[in-house]
């Protein structure tokens, strides 16, 4: 973990190559509340510019809401309530799969600008803190050419693979299968990897301090290589997806709001430019080797 000299109440962390600051006002040593945040700590903040700022403090947000309902945000099958603040900005109620309270966060309506009150005991203060970063983190991001995408990633030879689907489909079955069958395959991140497109117009994959329930929380970074959809059947099969196919593949897996215009046309652009240079296919299969195989494979003689 990150040792500071004085009150450890201030951090500065970088996923994707984007920055982000943590203030506590109550807390002394937030540490044990961020333990997969530490591969991603900063220690040298001088001049770091950041795409979010985060103040969280116990009577900084009430759990009532705020605002008019305007739809709910899905962090892995657990939906957060999201409201419309009159003032302009979002209010964020977040809750545990039991619908105990975790989390009440403000944001402006960039989120570059937040603050969050969290609730219950420590388990609950983990929870909810880790979902109101992830949730500043996608939709800051997103004007930052960053997409939070939810999938399983896979390292080999000097590239990164993104398996693609719906919760249950296999994608870390898939990715588990490459590392037992594909020597040399890693894995990056188990389900919130972060893509960002650079200056340069590469598109590159980024480990994240959130990887659902496999904890693998690597600060590393490489060009993607493919994206590669997933669909349970009875037979392995695959294809090359193109134009509006290959579109809605990618974007089907992005963190979005769509009543969020600004915010959900960034990440439309940020997808359409990424969907057009990186290949994207759709694997129909079994949860077994040859489609670890045949996926790899066939990506492999299509370079």
């Amino acid at each position: 973990m990150p040792i500071l000299i004085k009150r450890v109440n201030d951090f500065f962390f970088q996923v994707a190559d984007a920055a982000f600051h943590l203030h506590f006002n109550e807390i002394t040593d937030a540490r044990p509340l961020l333990p997969s945040y530490a591969p991603f700590y900063i220690k040298d903040r001088k001049d770091t510019s950041v795409i979010f700022d985060m103040t969280i403090g116990d009577n900084l947000v009430s759990f009532i809401p705020d605002g008019e309902e305007i739809g709910t945000f899905d962090c892995g099958g657990i939906n957060h309530g999201i409201y419309k603040r009159p003032e302009g900005g979002y209010f964020i109620t977040i809750t545990d799969v039991g619908g105990k309270p975790a989390c009440a966060m403000e944001t402006s309506a960039d989120f570059s600008e937040c603050r969050a009150s969290l609730f219950g005991g420590d388990d609950l203060w983990r929870f909810g803190l880790n979902n109101a970063l992830m949730i500043a983190f996608a939709f800051a991001g997103a004007h930052h050419d960053i997409l939070l995408i939810h999938a399983s990633v896979t390292m080999k030879d000097g590239y990164a693979y993104l398996f693609l689907g719906k919760s249950g489909t296999g994608k870390s079955t898939h990715s588990r299968l490459w590392r037992e069958h594909i020597p040399g395959s890693d894995l990056l991140n188990d389900d919130n990897p972060a893509v960002r497109i650079g200056k340069d117009g590469s598109v590159s994959v980024y480990g994240t301090p959130w990887s659902g329930k496999t904890p693998c929380y690597r600060n590393l970074s490489l060009p993607v290589g493919a994206y590669l959809r997933l669909e349970q059947y009875s037979e392995n099969v695959i294809f090359r997806e193109t134009g509006a196919k290959s579109f809605a593949s990618v974007f089907s897996s992005c963190s979005s709001m769509m009543w969020d215009k600004p915010s959900y046309n960034a990440i439309l652009n940020t997808v359409s430019r990424i969907a057009s240079s990186v290949p994207v296919y759709y694997l129909k299969c079994r949860a077994d080797k040859e489609a670890a195989l045949l996926s790899f494979n066939t990506i492999a003689s299509d370079k």
